[in-house]
Order: structure tokens, then sequence, then C-alpha cells
């Protein structure tokens, strides 16, 4: 399964996942405009050959956004990945379509992937609307829930930066940083991701929701103090309640996805020493993984 057609495929994990199927084809918002599907139909169809398998890293995924602009993130996240289920079911080929933790509500605090959904935001609303509509249209479907993705930049300029990256930079300008101490998440590595993603095509299993996201969670004040002791930054992290910086959109204050399903993912604290390793020089040092 080689021929693989990845949408979105220059942001974050778009361009990992172009890295691992080189007779794949690529395509992101200049190429084509997912919102006008008979383009996409036509254009797919136009491609020369069937692809083996459909990757849809498509989302609109500004969570605050989604308060003001709900039209658009059900259009992206419910809407279209509805239509590409029932059109991928049509060609006879699988679907991969990514979602997230917010789905949940975090009162339980950690979730597999058999949980009952209540999310909070429109954003969360929109993801999983999408999840149903690809249950309801698709064929070979496989939803993927991930969550707090960072690694490389994608290839597109308007890919964003990851928190590593914002963190990083945010160091080079001030001795004191404060981060959120109560909301706790999964995280997960792009390439990880990328790789567990191409793992489960290769598999084939039953059709269904699976989690991928590195092992272990953190806190955006645990995630921060990882990233400057790995990368032998001297900056202060001061931990403050999500209510210090007020935002549109509720979050879960702990949602960690729980993989009971696939292969377990190395923790994440391995994963941000292996991108960290790559993008700055770090102090031997600085290099610990945690044993057990």
């Amino acid at each position: 399964m080689e021929k693989v057609l990845i949408l979105g495929s220059q942001g974050t994990l778009g361009t990992e996942l172009v890295k691992l199927y080189p007779e794949g084809i690529g395509w992101d918002r200049d190429d084509i405009d997912v919102t006008d599907f008979p383009a996409l139909r036509a254009k797919v169809s136009g491609a020369g050959y069937t692809p083996d398998a459909v990757i849809n890293c498509v989302a609109f995924n500004d969570v605050d956004g989604a308060e003001e602009r709900s039209e658009l993130a059900f259009s992206l996240n419910a809407d279209f990945p509805g239509r590409l289920a029932q059109f991928t079911k049509e060609l006879g080929i699988p679907l991969v379509h990514y979602s997230t933790n917010y789905v949940f509500d975090g009162v339980r605090g950690e979730y597999s992937e058999a949980d009952a959904p209540s999310p909070l935001s429109a954003y969360g609303r929109s993801k999983l609307q999408g999840e149903r509509l690809v249950a309801e249209n698709g064929g070979q479907w496989y939803i993927v829930r991930t969550a707090v993705l960072f690694g490389p930049k994608g290839s597109s300029a308007l890919s964003k930066k990851s928190f590593v990256e914002i963190m990083l930079d945010l160091s080079s300008k001030r001795d004191v940083i404060q981060a959120v101490s109560d909301e706790i998440n999964s995280l997960t590595y792009a390439p990880d991701l990328a790789q567990h993603t191409r793992g489960l095509l290769a598999s084939s299993p039953a059709p269904g929701i699976y989690h991928i996201v590195n092992s272990g969670a953190a806190s955006w004040f645990d995630f921060a103090k990882e990233i400057f002791r790995i990368a032998g930054k001297s900056t202060t992290v001061l931990p403050v309640p999500s209510t210090h910086f007020p935002r549109k959109a509720t979050r879960p204050q702990r949602a960690i996805l729980l993989n009971t399903k696939l292969p377990a993912v190395r923790p994440w604290t391995e994963a941000l020493a292996a991108f960290l390793s790559r993008a700055v020089t770090i102090p031997a040092t600085n290099v610990h993984f945690p044993s057990g």
C-alpha cells in the first residue's frame, strides 16, 4: 500500500506522511479546495490511478476560532470527512481520518477508544460529528484520535509552529515563562504518528476508532519544563491555572487517550529528546530517558 493520497500534505503531520509514501500523492490547499467536493472527485478520477488509501490531514484546528467560525469548523471537520468516507467506500479503499482528545469532557481523566465522548467546545463538537459521519458513510474507515501534536514545522508557509518551538522562541526573549498546570493531555510527536499511521494501514485491522499518542501525559507546565531541561535552557517556568489565560473555548482539564488496540508508542519524553536533538544543540548531560 504505497500509492496513498495524502490530503493536507504540507501541514506538520502531512509533511511527515509524505516522507513515508514517496510513491504517493500529496495535495494541499494550493492543489485542491476540499470544500468543492465535485472538484476533488474529478481530480482523484483524473490522477491516472485509484490510490491504495486516503489519509485525511485536513482540519480546522483553531480551537478558540471555532467558537466564532463554527460553520467553517463543521464544514472541514465534519461535512468534508463524511463525504470523503462515502467516496472512499465507493472506490473500495481505506480512509484514515484524524480526531482529537477534545471530543471528551475531561471528567473521567483517561479515555479508551470505547468511552463515550462529550465535547465541551465547538471544535470538539465538530470533530465528534466528523467521527460519526465517517463511521456512518465509510467502508474501511479508521478514525485516529490524537492530541497535542509537536514536531518539525510543516512545509507550508501557513503551517503553525508547535508548542515546543513557541517555548524555545519565548526562552530567547524571556527569563521567566508562565504555563498552565491544570490541563493534562496526551502528547504526540508527528513523525511517530505518521509511522504508526502507516503501520495501522499496513496491518489492515477492523474499521473503527484507534488512539495514537506517545506514552505518558503532561500539563503544559510539565511539557515546558521538560523542553527547557532537555534543551539546556535556564528559563524559569511558573505554573498557573488555566483561568490565568482566558480563552473562548472550554478545554477538558484531563483528557488522556489510552491506546488499548495498537502497539504502544514510545514515551513523549523520549520523542521530545529526539526532536530537540534535531532542532537545537543539546548538552549531553541533559539527555535523560526515565527508566520503566
